[in-house]
């Protein structure tokens, strides 16, 4: 009698490849092309699907994985309207470097092409912002490509990959051979730090009087902390992160300036304008850190550390270009880089870092009284001080984004989050998920503002479902803040779009099944954020600040660092 041979469904060989490159969870949103994937999720129960309630949330949910494990987090959406839901989160990971999966399902392939229903050329619409796309035309193929889409998002300058998968695929059955997956295209390392390059930057290093180095987000994916910390303190020279370069090594190191760039600080931009020599680590040069190009750095030589050899020499010429994985550049930086004191270097910092505390309105203390609304900065700080700098913090977009970043002393590696490079608001809530479910024992806070958290708020009922215990910090200023500072220093104090009408957010939490209370007066800050530490499950916090609070410094969009403005 002949024996029958074993089969498999498509869409069962997709899950099987997924369990087999680690995936826990997938967060995502059924619809018809995509339900065979879903039929077959019981089948491997490893798989952890999490329903959230808008497409945009899954891309920012897998980003949280992405960005708390160094893993590919993993989206998973239907096709047409789920697929193109997906896009504004699959942008952001792209802009950021953050490395994502993401699946979706597609008409059948005999209609494709013919405007069937839900039918999108999602591959098409994301190939400008996706390192990677695959539209499966053949089953015996989902193994390999899934391998590869994982190796691509996190291999190299990291990024989002899509798998298009049409249902005929996902429903094809064939026999199951097993099926070892193996990768067409491997990504080759970048060369390294060469010995001239070594010389060169030993030779400036040596001269330089008034250096400063930009750790950037590449010391984070790259985990090259720690030879970064060696690099610097056997040094002795100040540093500065960018924005996502903040959590990268201690917010308490005593050669630390603070964050740099727009809404850096005073002693971390003046020293920027002053440098003779800038050591940029992992970063881009991007235009919130430079202001106006010409006008940048004027009298520094540049010494750039990138794995990715498009950035270089992209914004800022290098005087020393370095294409090479930051780990192996700085580990021979640090053997031939001497020690100096830089008193007067450090002096200059100190002397502008006073200058900026004798005005900033957070140090003022309690001058505007308890029964005042807290300034978002003394909100910020409070957060700082009961945690220790030691929790996890997600922040939105907008002027609490920028609070958060200079007022929260992030003392434990990697544990600020935020959308940078797209700057897309809605970003906080669902990507706090995915970090929370990446760091299950550990407290993570979202920092939102009352515009931002209306982008995904519906996510509340994901966090409801799913019990997820996170904290929320809402301040509402019934503005659009950002925009609003804007609108005042340079069009008139015209707030054209951007009030907020609001509705009563402890009630919609409480309609959730959410605890929540509402701060007013400045007194109340500190009970409220420690009920809010001690109770178990998700928590919201709002805080009521004033609608015309500003965050200083500022460099407007494209000027120069000596037109940084302190007040308003």
């Amino acid at each position: 009698m002949a024996r029958h041979k074993k089969t498999i469904k498509g869409a069962e060989l997709f899950c099987r490849s997924l369990v087999k490159e680690g995936v826990t969870y997938l967060f995502g949103y059924t619809g018809g092309a995509i339900m065979p994937v879903y039929d077959a999720f019981p089948q491997f129960p490893q798989l952890k699907h999490i329903m959230v309630r808008h497409e945009q949330a899954a891309a920012f949910a897998a980003q949280g994985v992405a960005r708390a494990s160094g893993k590919p987090g993993v989206c998973i959406a239907t096709s047409g309207p789920g697929a193109t839901n997906l896009m504004t989160g699959i942008a952001d990971a792209h802009l950021d470097s953050i490395p994502v999966v993401a699946i979706t399902g597609q008409v059948a392939s005999s209609v494709i092409g013919t405007d069937a229903f839900q039918e999108s050329d999602i591959i098409g619409m994301l190939v400008p912002v996706t390192k990677q796309s695959y539209i499966l035309d053949d089953p015996y193929e989902i193994p390999r490509v899934v391998k590869e889409a994982f190796y691509l998002a996190n291999t190299g300058r990291k990024g989002p990959v899509i798998i298009d998968l049409p249902k005929d695929i996902a429903n094809a059955v064939i026999p199951d051979d097993g099926f070892d997956a193996t990768i067409r295209y491997p990504v080759l390392p970048p060369p390294g730090i060469g010995k001239d390059q070594v010389t060169h930057a030993q030779r400036l290093m040596a001269s330089s009087e008034r250096p400063i180095v930009f750790v950037g987000h590449g010391v984070i994916q790259s985990g090259a902390q720690g030879e970064v910390r060696r690099f610097l303190e056997k040094s002795n020279m100040p540093f500065s992160c960018t924005l996502h370069g903040i959590s990268a090594l201690p917010g308490d190191h005593p050669q630390y300036l603070g964050m740099m760039g727009m809404h850096g600080t005073v002693e971390a931009n003046r020293a920027i304008e002053n440098a003779d020599l800038i050591i940029a680590l992992g970063m881009r040069f991007d235009d919130r850190v430079t202001g106006k190009l010409d006008e940048y750095a004027k009298d520094a030589d540049v010494i750039h550390v990138e794995h990715d050899p498009s950035e270089i020499n992209k914004n800022v010429r290098a005087t020393v270009p370095i294409y090479s994985d930051l780990k192996p550049a700085v580990v021979e930086m640090t053997k031939v880089v001497g020690h100096k004191p830089y008193k007067k270097w450090y002096a200059f910092a100190a002397e502008n870092r006073r200058y900026w505390e004798g005005i900033d309105p957070v140090n003022q203390g309690n001058s505007r009284g308890d029964n005042q609304n807290p300034l978002m900065g003394t909100v910020i700080r409070k957060l700082s001080d009961l945690t220790d700098g030691r929790d996890n913090v997600v922040s939105d977009v907008g002027q609490h984004q920028m609070f958060a970043a200079r007022y929260y002393q992030f003392n434990r590696f990697n544990t600020w989050f935020n959308s940078g490079g797209l700057g897309s608001m809605g970003f906080s809530v669902p990507a706090a998920m995915g970090v929370k479910y990446t760091r299950p024992k550990e407290r993570v806070w979202v920092i939102v503002g009352d515009g931002s958290f209306q982008m995904n708020i519906q996510e509340l009922g994901t966090i409801m479902e799913q019990k997820i215990d996170i904290k929320i910090l809402l301040l509402n200023n019934n503005f659009l803040g950002m925009v609003r500072q804007w609108q005042d220093l340079f069009h008139g104090s015209r707030f054209i779009g951007t009030p907020v009408k609001n509705p009563d957010f402890i009630a919609l939490a409480s309609a959730y099944g959410i605890s929540g209370e509402r701060v007013t007066k400045e007194k109340s800050l500190e009970p409220a954020l420690r009920r809010a530490m001690k109770h178990k499950g998700a928590y919201l916090v709002e805080i009521v600040t004033d609608m015309d609070e500003m965050i200083m410094p500022m460099i407007p969009a494209g000027s120069r660092f000596s037109d940084m403005r302190v007040t308003r």
